[in-house]
């Protein structure tokens, strides 16, 4: 009877040992996991897209190529391709549509040399996200030079006053920046419009059968006949604010 009893003593000790030995390494276990889940952690130092800091227009113009007629019209016509540029970063030229409180509305186009060569009107848009600051000062027709990295397209249904809708495209920049609100042309100067002021100038262009009205900052009679490259501003006035480049 008393070997039963030493060898039940026995049990009951080892019994208590074992679980004392697991409790004791519960805690080791915990530690592993807290240790395992803390390394899964992302940085402090990385940032979701949406944190990224956005590209300076310096950054954008060195990543950047020109928009093509080709892509232009082709996005117009086909989603797909134009989802298909996401991610580009383009130069072009815009005329401002309209400005919301945080993005202006341009009809998009494309540069031929150092001009506005084609702006498209009608089915197509671009959003660019610009600073309060920048939207501020910008009026209708106004025209800039752009760059901006493509974010999204998609379509909207754009209902008319009249009646009836279109389908639109809308191309979404939220990384864009002006480059410049100046462009040059080269072409003859050929007689003065006293219809629109003392400085505007027709100026015959040989792209163009058509000659365009130029308003110059001074005098240019000197020139006449003579074919002449100059500076200007695109607005709702035409082009301003027009000097001869030397």
């Amino acid at each position: 009877m008393r070997k039963w009893s030493i060898l039940l003593a026995i049990l009951i000790s080892a019994t208590l040992f074992c679980a004392c030995g697991t409790q004791s390494r519960q805690p080791a276990k915990a530690d592993d996991a807290v240790m395992n889940q803390e390394s899964e952690l992302p940085e402090e130092d990385e940032l979701s897209d949406e944190e990224q800091p956005l590209p300076t227009k310096e950054e954008m113009l060195l990543a950047a190529s020109p928009m093509t007629t080709e892509e232009i019209e082709k996005s117009r016509d086909n989603l797909a391709y134009a989802k298909s540029l996401i991610g580009n970063t383009y130069t072009f030229v815009g005329s401002i549509l309209s400005v919301d409180e945080d993005h202006a509305v341009i009809l998009i186009g494309v540069m031929k040399d150092r001009y506005p060569y084609k702006v498209y009107g009608r089915g197509i848009v671009a959003n660019l996200y610009l600073p309060t600051d920048v939207l501020v000062p910008l009026e209708a027709e106004q025209m800039f030079s752009f760059v901006g990295k493509l974010d999204d397209a998609h379509t909207i249904e754009e209902a008319f006053p009249g009646g009836g809708t279109t389908q639109v495209l809308e191309m979404e920049f939220k990384s864009a920046a002006i480059v410049s609100d100046r462009f040059e042309r080269t072409g003859t100067l050929h007689s003065r419009n006293e219809d629109y002021g003392v400085n505007a100038w027709n100026v015959e262009f040989p792209d163009s059968r058509y000659m365009g009205v130029v308003h110059f900052r001074d005098d240019v009679s000197a020139y006449q006949g003579e074919e002449i490259t100059y500076s200007y501003k695109s607005t709702s006035d035409g082009a301003v604010d027009a000097y001869i480049l030397e």
